[in-house]
């Protein structure tokens, strides 16, 4: 999970994540505070079990949980505002929202270990799709 961990996989393509402060390698007083509530929300999805909700429905695999878990330290860590919410997938996967004030509504899905996609749903537009790779911490468009 090297590549994962150390490249900055969202900023790279020019997606634009709402944005707590405008320039990455923040100081730890700038970090969003709401970020520790996210990253415990994230720890309690790891400790979910099959059958979370009581209809059987798999818990996420703590590989996928752990890339959403390093993806929100590397998140933090350039400047993205904190998520709206974080939840666990019906289908196994782990999501962050955003809402950030301009109409956009942009989620973030971990669908497996070191890959993902982000969904920018802006009203009157087509939804735009990004894929996130693991493979050296790129994102693909």
């Amino acid at each position: 999970m090297t590549g994962w961990a150390t490249k900055s996989p969202v900023v790279a393509t020019g997606v634009e994540l709402p944005r707590a402060v405008r320039t990455g390698a923040v100081e730890s007083e700038t970090i969003d505070p709401t970020w520790a509530v996210r990253i415990d929300e994230l720890l309690a999805v790891r400790q979910l079990e099959d059958d979370w909700d009581g209809q059987g429905t798999p818990a996420p695999a703590t590989g996928v949980v752990d890339s959403a878990l390093i993806l929100a330290l590397l998140l933090r860590r350039e400047g993205v505002a904190a998520p709206t919410l974080v939840t666990q997938g019906l289908s196994g996967g782990v999501h962050f929202d955003w809402l950030p004030g301009d109409g956009r509504y942009v989620e973030l899905q971990v669908t497996e270990p070191q890959h993902g996609f982000i969904y920018v749903h802006t009203p009157g537009q087509a939804v735009l799709e990004y894929p996130i790779s693991g493979l050296g911490g790129e994102v693909t468009s």
